[in-house]
């Protein structure tokens, strides 16, 4: 096994910073990630549950991608 970089460190810290007591998973996130974006989208509230899906995009990078993609998807069709 090959010790982390020092970016890789840094990473590593900041995601344990940033993590809550109850977190969802990637599959939840997928779930949620389209009510999540046409609230977003309209401008509505995000309730406590759709907000444990922006953080989820802060811990996850490959969630954030899909989510990033799928709003250009939706904002080039819209």
């Amino acid at each position: 096994m090959n010790p982390l970089n020092s970016q890789q460190v840094r990473e590593l810290i900041r995601v344990v910073d940033q993590t809550r007591e109850v977190e969802i998973t990637c599959s939840e996130c997928r779930d949620a990630v389209g009510e999540y974006l046409e609230r977003r989208l309209a401008g509505l509230p995000i309730d406590a549950a759709l907000e444990r899906v922006e953080h989820h995009f802060t811990l996850c990078p490959e969630c954030r991608e899909e989510f990033e993609a799928l709003k250009k998807v939706l904002n080039a069709t819209g």
